[in-house]
Parts: C-alpha cells; structure tokens; sequence
C-alpha cells in the first residue's frame, strides 16, 4: 500500500482544517472566532469531535492495532489490497502519526476542556454539571495521553503564555492527576440540575448525568488497575469502587459517540478504507484472536472475519507477514462501516475487570466462584455486543472452563485474554490491556515480536514527536524509543 505516507499528511491537513488551528501545542487558540469566544458547550461538542476522531482515525487506531497486534496488516497480499510492507505491524512507524495525536490531544481536545474548567465560575447560570463532564472527558483523554507516551505536560500543559516550556509530569503523577479530575467531577456531578451540556453538544449520553457518573467510576477504575500492579496500594481504592457499586452496568450505559452514514460525519475506519482502498477492508485477523477463537469454536468468529470465497477455515497472518487473499481472514465487512460507533468504555469492559478484581483480590477477598460469574457475563456482553444472538452468547460463556478449576495465574490470564479479544478493534484500548496483563514476558497473550523484525524487542509505546516545541524545550524528556517501557508497564 503505497499511499501510506499520504495518508497520514492528508490526516493532519484535514484535521487542522476541520478542527481548528492552535498557535502552539499546549496553548488555548487567542483567535476570537475560536476557543475564548465560544460558547462552553460548543467548546465541550468539539472538543469530543476531535477527540473520538483522532482516536479512530489512522493516526493511532493503526499504529496501536498493528503495534499491537491485535489487527495484522497482510504485507503486500496477492490482491494487492493490504497496508503494505514495512509497516506498523514491522514496527515502521510515522512521524506523522506521533505528533498528530501529540498535537490534537493537546490543543482540539485538552486545551478547550481546560478552558472550560477553568472559566467554571463565569457561567450564568452555573453549570456544574458541564464543567464536571469536561473533567471526566479531560481525564479520559489524559489517561490516553499518557498510556500513549509515558511522562507527559499536565501540570504546566494548556497555558503557552505562563508555561512556554512546560516540565513532563512522571506517569505516576499524570496517572495521580485522571484519578483526581474523576474525584472531583463525582463532587460536582448534580442528577436534579438542569444545567449541563445536553442534547446533541454531548453526543456520549445527550445530557444523562446519571450514566456520566457511572462512566466517570468506571474510567477512575481503569486507571487504578493500571496503576495497581505498580503501586500495590492502589487496591484499597480498587476494593472500594467495587463495593459501593454504580459503574456502568448496562449495554446502554456504553460511553460511545455514533458517527453516521453523510460524508464527513463517518468513522474515520471506513473512511480510510473507502478512500484508499475502493471501500475494501485493509486489515487482517491477527493468530493472537484468530488462533484463540477457533480454538474455543468461538461465535464471535463471523463477526470477527470474513474468510475469502471457498475457504471453510478462518486463518490468520502473522503480523508482518505477506497475506494470500485466497486463505487469510480479513475483518469482517461489519466492522468498519460509516456509522460504528466510537466506544471508549463498554458494559463487558466493566465486567472484565471485577472479574479480575475478584480473582486476584484487590481491594477485596478472593472470591474465584464470583470472579468466574463476572467472567462468564462479560463473554456474554461482548458476543452480544459484536452481534451473536443472545441465547447462543449465554451458552458458549457457560461452556468456559470455570475459573475455580484453574490455578489463580491462569484465572486470571484467561480474564484477560478474553479482555482482550474483545477489544481487539480498539487499539490504543487493547495495547494498553495488553501491557498491564502481565509482567515483561508473562503478558496475556504471549506475543512475540514479528519474524520480518526479530530480536526480542516488541513495540510499548509512542515515541515523542520530533515537533520544534518539544526539541526547543528545555523541560522535555529524551526521546524514548518504541520498545522502551513506561512507568506502569512492569
């Protein structure tokens, strides 16, 4: 696939166009058409237009789901409509991609967030409400920030003027920071005030404080299971999410921002894939899911894949590796249409990971009888959520092997291999499940670094983008390599 290159600057120029321009990376645009003159629910709009985009869209979906290798890229197929050699899956990563995310992050999505926290009590009437979903979706899009890159601008990021050289905050303290803006949207969050971004300017729940506060609890525990395996103490406050209950309990609690069919309101998945390649599917299904789901005669399979025409198996290509049309699996045309949503947090989300709280007891007593009714549940919500009928989803989770049969460390693998499998299309999601599943070398599954790359060395991050603000800044870390592991990934 020779337009990659292209494709990653056309993104750029179009997201610069499409979301605005910002005079630098950590700053709140001073033009008056922009940031400081709109109205805080136009800001909150654009701020999760930008955000879901960006993290659909080529420059980090592809990188993380080929990185990753939760998608396979195919090489150069027989047919010619693959992503091409020397790519993410090789571990050949663009320029582009590293400072589009860096830049949009920062300015389309976090500086008018900020702004809109930052101006809470300027609002007429208050608007607590609104100033509290700024601050979740704030903390979502640091906790990605971070996970993306490792030590990043938090304390001193969103304000050029006062911080023209921001210091890069340690992970640990960024981490510290997503748990804090969650805490204090819960305080603010109000379900009997009226006042709020509501309608089609919050496009996640369209003003439902009530599934806001269950997402809010829900985010607060990924970043807790994230931080836990590196700073043990974090289960307390784990245990205690966990008991006081009200995360998101249901399909229709799913953080999620719907794109539609009409040019320029689609995923940006389809997008790419109609523009570049004739509407044709690029990727391919990795052995890590393909592997793993025939195994367990897994229904999610058809939704997964499509398999070329005559073949009975489903086959997956190594990452890296050249695909033959005629045998391996591509995603399933399904997936990647105009309007799939961008999902951020999921029902089986949630329910994967009380599961792992149970089994590995944190914040609570081992309780493997409970860990395995949440397991089972959540393979029941995830086939129901890629479309297998709700009976035949009920029955192949009750056919898992209880977790009380295994040993506690392949309890717990098997929670997060299904986790995993799961969110196998959301890459930034599913590389950051991946790395906290287990230590360097006992991660769930046990990749391996693609044979067209060798060595022992498999991808863990972003690098920092070579942008003239962060080499010209004093404060700003070496620019860490792909492989070099940040502070959670133990």
């Amino acid at each position: 696939m020779k337009q990659r290159k292209y494709i990653y600057v056309m993104a750029g120029l179009l997201a610069a166009l499409s979301l605005g321009s910002c005079k630098k990376f950590l700053d709140v645009n001073e033009d008056p058409n922009n940031a400081k003159a709109i109205d805080a629910k136009l800001l909150f709009s654009f701020a999760t237009t930008s955000y879901v985009n960006n993290r659909a869209g080529g420059d980090l979906y592809i990188p993380m789901a080929l990185g990753g290798q939760s998608v396979a890229g195919g090489g150069n197929s027989t047919l010619g409509i693959s992503w091409g050699t020397r790519s993410e899956d090789a571990y050949v990563f663009s320029a582009f991609s590293y400072g589009n995310i860096w830049t949009q992050f920062y300015t389309s999505v976090g500086a008018n967030l900020r702004d809109i926290i930052d101006k809470a009590n300027t609002y007429t009437p208050k608007n607590n409400n609104g100033v509290a979903q700024a601050k979740v979706l704030l903390a979502q899009t640091v906790y990605d920030l971070t996970t993306i890159y490792g030590d990043i601008p938090y304390k001193e990021a969103f304000n050029f003027n006062l911080y023209p050289s921001p210091h890069f905050d340690p992970q640990k303290d960024v981490l510290d920071s997503v748990v804090a803006l969650v805490d204090q949207a819960l305080v603010l969050f109000d379900e009997d005030n009226e006042t709020k971004f509501t309608g089609s300017y919050d496009m996640f729940y369209g003003g439902d404080i009530s599934k806001w506060i269950k997402a809010a609890k829900s985010i607060k525990l990924r970043a807790l299971l994230t931080m836990v395996d590196k700073e043990p103490a974090r289960a307390a406050a784990i245990g205690t999410l966990i008991t006081d209950g009200g995360l998101i309990s249901a399909a229709a609690d799913n953080m999620k921002v719907s794109f539609a069919t009409t040019a320029g309101k689609r995923n940006p998945k389809y997008a790419i894939n109609l523009q570049y390649n004739g509407g044709r599917e690029f990727f391919y299904g990795s052995p890590y899911v393909v592997d793993f789901m025939n195994a367990n005669a897994d229904p999610r399979l058809p939704r997964f894949f499509d398999r070329p025409t005559g073949q009975t198996a489903y086959v997956g290509i190594e990452p890296g590796a050249n695909a033959n049309d005629a045998v391996h699996a591509k995603l399933a045309k399904t997936i990647h249409v105009a309007d799939q949503p961008e999902f951020v947090f999921t029902y089986q989300e949630a329910l994967f990971y009380q599961a792992e709280v149970y089994a590995r007891g944190l914040g609570v007593s081992v309780n493997m009888a409970r860990a395995d009714e949440l397991y089972k549940a959540a393979i029941t919500q995830s086939c129901i959520f890629w479309g297998v009928a709700a009976a035949d989803a009920a029955n192949f989770a009750a056919a898992r092997p209880s977790l009380t049969s295994m040993t506690a460390a392949d309890a717990i693998a098997a929670i997060h291999y299904q986790h995993w499998v799961d969110k196998m299309d959301r890459g930034i999601d599913a590389f950051t499940e991946w790395r906290r599943s287990g230590p360097e070398g006992s991660e769930t599954p046990a990749l391996r670094p693609p044979s067209v790359v060798g060595g022992t060395n498999l991808f863990r991050r972003f690098q920092y983008p070579g942008s003239s603000e962060i080499l010209a800044n004093p404060n700003a870390p070496e620019i860490s390599l792909f492989n070099v592991k940040m502070w959670f990934d133990l």
